[in-house]
């Protein structure tokens, strides 16, 4: 098929015209994302920084509210980024390791533990006392050579909790996320409190906090991994790639300047 348009003859392949137009489209959705993502990353960094100009909050303040009330999953978004500091003891046997986690190019574990506020009694709402679990991860331990064993991981009774309060933890899973063997430490693909907390004693809130110092495995956590310039950097790359494919289906259904007639025979 040909149109004219623009004083060119434009030959239009229906097909082609079509997978150029959903190129263009994915194209387009990424350069998009990308640039949402440095929206985001640029809130996330002005939320930490706020968050790092205040007092750092213990465990009893992070999860309840000015009239003690216990805060809801929801509610807690809204800490979500503060910096917590509070001693704190450790739920024995419970140790999880998060599996695929790469530093400095080995494959390793991120311990993760529940812990309670080191404090007497429990935490005091209107309704009564409820005491609350929280999960903390202690960063980085090296795997063994072979995948069947586990590292032997050596936790004290009690320590100093110094970290970033995450409202939410772990992403989509497709398949088993733990491995039950009947033994402490215990595999995990993604943290689930709605899976752990069938194997804790108490309630556990929503989240997790990750240890910035005095921990001894290896801190590797990085709130937020990519700036935002460089978001915006892969949504230039995706958008100028767009008007690339845009620009190449347009030089392809470009004609002649004129149109040919096949001469008759006389």
């Amino acid at each position: 098929m040909t149109i004219i348009a623009f004083n060119r003859h434009w030959i239009v392949r229906w097909h082609w015209l079509l997978i150029n137009f959903i190129a263009v489209a994915i194209l387009l959705s990424l350069s998009f994302w990308q640039w949402q993502r440095a929206a985001q990353k640029q809130q996330s960094l002005h939320m930490l920084s706020q968050w790092q100009m205040q007092k750092a909050l213990s465990l009893r303040e992070l999860i309840t509210d000015q009239s003690t009330a216990l805060l809801s999953s929801e509610s807690l978004m809204a800490r979500d980024g503060a910096t917590v500091n509070f001693p704190a003891r450790w739920l024995a046997p419970y140790v999880w390791l998060l599996d695929n986690q790469i530093l400095m190019g080995r494959p390793g574990y991120d311990v993760i533990i529940p812990v309670q506020e080191n404090n007497p009694g429990n935490i005091a709402l209107n309704s009564g006392a409820i005491s609350s679990i929280v999960l903390v991860n202690l960063g980085w331990v090296a795997a063994p050579a072979q995948r069947t064993d586990l590292p032997a991981i050596q936790i004290p009774a009690e320590l100093i909790v110094q970290g970033i309060y995450r409202a939410q933890a772990g992403s989509f899973l497709l398949g088993k996320n733990l491995e039950d063997l009947g033994q402490w430490p215990m595999r995990m693909q993604q943290p689930d409190n709605k899976l752990l907390i069938t194997y804790l004693p108490d309630s556990l809130i929503a989240g997790m906090i990750y240890q910035q110092r005095e921990s001894p495995f290896a801190i590797h956590y990085h709130p937020v991994v990519l700036p935002p310039e460089r978001h915006k950097a892969y949504a230039l790359q995706w958008f100028l790639l767009a008007m690339a494919a845009l620009l190449v289906g347009l030089a392809c259904a470009k004609g002649n300047d004129e149109p040919h007639f096949a001469e008759k025979p006389l």
